[in-house]
């Protein structure tokens, strides 16, 4: 009976959560940022002769960096946090609410990204669907752990942008959270949402 009761937090929880996030104002225009980044760049490339572009190559992960940051860092903006823990007293079944939210969320976005970007001219790579749903979570786990938009999406951006292509060409980039190995991004993703979720746990709001 317990463990119903539980299932039933959880997705009231969920349900609560997912509400939150297609209706905030900041993620509806990330959203519709992602898709218009994606058009523009694609249908240039494709003009100057670079066929055969992804979503991966170009600016378009920043806005799934955006997406999974103010999906957590939206909460501590007007103390809004303290609501959420009111109505969900339980921090873990909260932290992992939101969590399976921003996935729904993206793994669609994800995906529309990369039909927008076949459209006009690039690849059709089902793998970014994984890489930038991948990219979402760990921005909400640093989200988590910081507390704050501003340094959180700098200090993101900045290795995203700066030191991940500068050691691109090193022989441990591929292990690092935008190279191309699937186990390294499946485990640093793990890796950074376990910390974040043990911090949420243990820190006051």
């Amino acid at each position: 009976m317990r463990q119903r009761s539980d299932i039933r937090v959880l997705t009231d929880a969920f349900r609560a959560e997912l509400l939150k996030l297609v209706t905030l104002p900041a993620i509806q225009y990330t959203v519709l940022g992602i898709w218009a980044v994606t058009a523009l760049i694609t249908v240039a490339l494709v003009n100057a002769g670079q066929d055969n572009t992804d979503v991966l190559s170009g600016p378009v992960p920043a806005g799934f960096v955006v997406l999974g940051l103010l999906s957590m860092t939206s909460e501590y903006q007007g103390g809004q946090i303290r609501t959420t823990l009111v109505a969900v007293p339980r921090r873990i079944t909260a932290y992992v609410a939101r969590l399976v939210a921003i996935v729904v969320v993206t793994g669609p976005v994800a995906g529309a990204t990369v039909a927008v970007n076949a459209l006009v001219g690039g690849r059709a790579d089902g793998r970014a669907i994984g890489y930038l749903t991948a990219t979402a979570l760990i921005a909400q786990a640093v989200g988590a752990l910081l507390r704050r938009t501003v340094p959180a999406l700098v200090g993101l951006l900045t290795y995203y942008f700066v030191i991940g292509p500068l050691v691109r060409d090193r022989s441990f980039a591929e292990y690092l959270p935008d190279g191309t190995n699937w186990l390294a991004l499946s485990v640093w993703a793990a890796g950074i949402t376990a910390l974040a979720l043990a911090a949420f746990h243990t820190r006051d709001a």
